[in-house]
């Protein structure tokens, strides 16, 4: 722990999206991939980096996916939190905030 460890607390945020096409995968991976922050997609039997087109490829792209941002052991800035999930906006069925 130092001065500036406490400035930052563990923050895992989570959002809905649907990438229904090739194009949207496209877009959604150049917008989470100017992000250093740990960005995965979900389903209950997946977990892929969201900065990966092969990986989200593999997924099933017809029912929606979970973005989970951060994770437990990871530390995120809130700001940078919100740019991510104004970002997914565009692709978002609910965002959890």
């Amino acid at each position: 722990w130092n001065e500036y460890t406490c400035l930052w607390r563990v923050i895992m945020e989570t959002a809905t999206i649907l990438l229904d096409n090739g194009d949207k995968v496209n877009r959604f991976v150049t917008a989470m991939s100017k992000y250093r922050c740990p960005i995965h997609l979900t389903t209950k039997r997946y977990k892929v980096d969201a900065k990966s087109l092969i990986g989200i490829f593999g997924m099933d792209l017809t029912k929606p996916l979970t973005v989970e941002i951060g994770t437990p052991n990871h530390q995120v800035e809130q700001e940078q939190i919100d740019a991510v999930l104004q970002d997914l906006e565009e692709f978002a069925v609910s965002v959890a905030l």
